[in-house]
């Protein structure tokens, strides 16, 4: 073989690796590794539950916890991140049952106990807040309803509560106003900055033919402006390295003057609710206001 073959073929070579690079990370990215809960409601908080099984308008069967309350006085629906299950969300649990709210954790499809082949990473995950949403609401019900999610799941919370006027108030830790402005992130955090610059483009666009879905699309800055009237509060680490501190001002401009951001300082992505001591008594204060105040 002469050297201009050679040199062929090593260019075609680089090409292919140029290619299945970034088209192996979109993969992986859209079927996260399944992270399967090791405690539950009452062996982290001795709190009694109930195991339920939810189904989506697309035929998935959803695994989730309904934790009563003996005297509740409102409803919460809490909506976890990312590559992680309904276990990560038993912080919030812990004093939002103690201020008298009865709630529902759930795994997001591809997570967890739940089926589905695919995350969306807040696409697909509408239909499963929705069921969410059908299994813990009814004509005849009298309490008010609130939704809380983290990261992946505030964005799907702040999508749906655009849709449903049933919610009256949502909390959203650290979410995106478009999905394209967490990839780099995510990237960044696996790969390095200098790395992620070069392969963002084309590991998002392997991703949105995965999908069928451009990441815009995936944006609740867009339907944030629905909200207007409703409470929500946003809440962002200026040290979230993930999704920018950016975005939680993109989508306070965007939905409306009954919206309140917290920027948690020095706290990464996700964090607050473990590093920021006041914590839970500012979102127990927010929602006590937002559903029985004149917020």
């Amino acid at each position: 073989m002469n050297a201009r073959s050679k040199g062929i073929l090593t260019g075609v070579a680089l090409v292919g690796a140029a290619a299945a690079v970034p088209a192996a990370l979109a993969y992986i990215f859209l079927h996260p590794p399944r992270r399967f809960h090791r405690n539950t409601p009452k062996t982290a908080l001795g709190l009694d539950y109930e195991r339920v099984r939810l189904t989506t308008d697309d035929g998935l069967v959803l695994s989730a916890w309904h934790v009563p309350h003996p005297q509740a006085r409102a409803k919460i629906i809490l909506c976890h991140g990312y590559s992680a299950n309904r276990e990560s969300m038993l912080p919030y649990l812990e004093f939002l049952h103690r201020a008298g709210f009865e709630a529902l954790l759930f795994d997001f499809r591809r997570h967890g106990w739940s089926e589905g082949n695919m995350a969306s990473f807040g696409h697909n995950e509408t239909k499963d807040l929705k069921a969410a949403l059908s299994y813990f609401t009814g004509p005849a019900e009298t309490l008010p309803l609130a939704l809380l999610g983290e990261s992946m799941g505030a964005a799907v919370a702040l999508q749906v509560a655009a849709e449903v006027p049933d919610v009256r108030a949502v909390v959203a830790d650290s979410a995106f106003a478009r999905l394209d402005s967490a990839v780099r992130g995510r990237l960044s955090l696996a790969l390095g900055d200098a790395l992620a610059r070069l392969m963002t483009p084309p590991t998002q666009a392997f991703g949105e033919r995965l999908l069928g879905v451009s990441t815009r699309r995936i944006a609740p800055v867009e339907a944030a402006p629905k909200l207007s009237g409703r409470p929500t509060l946003l809440i962002h680490g200026d040290a979230d390295g993930l999704i920018p501190l950016q975005n939680a001002f993109a989508l306070q401009a965007a939905c409306g003057e009954q919206t309140q951001l917290w920027v948690t300082p020095g706290i990464r992505h996700v964090k607050s609710v473990h590093d920021v001591d006041e914590y839970g008594e500012r979102v127990v204060g927010f929602l006590e206001e937002a559903l029985f105040g004149n917020l």
